[in-house]
């Protein structure tokens, strides 16, 4: 007897899991998780699955790319 196949889903994903989104940011997954909980990625939870919708991740980084950098703005005391 055949193994059962794995069905293909029928339509294209709208989630990113937590690790998709450290491949795409290139951080650490923990990292991930701190900006879930700090800057607010926002998240589904299905169980204890942690699923980030691709079209709220997109949002999110680009009003993050808005937002200047505070690196370096910082003016030395005199």
């Amino acid at each position: 007897m055949m193994p059962a196949r794995k069905r293909e889903p029928r339509t294209e994903a709208q989630y990113y899991t937590i690790a998709e989104i450290s491949i795409i940011l290139g951080l650490g997954q923990t990292k991930v998780r701190d900006l879930i909980k700090r800057e607010h990625l926002p998240t589904v939870t299905f169980g204890r699955a942690i699923r980030v919708p691709i079209d709220k991740f997109i949002a999110w980084r680009e009003q993050r790319e808005q937002r200047p950098s505070s690196v370096g703005l910082r003016e030395e005391a005199t």
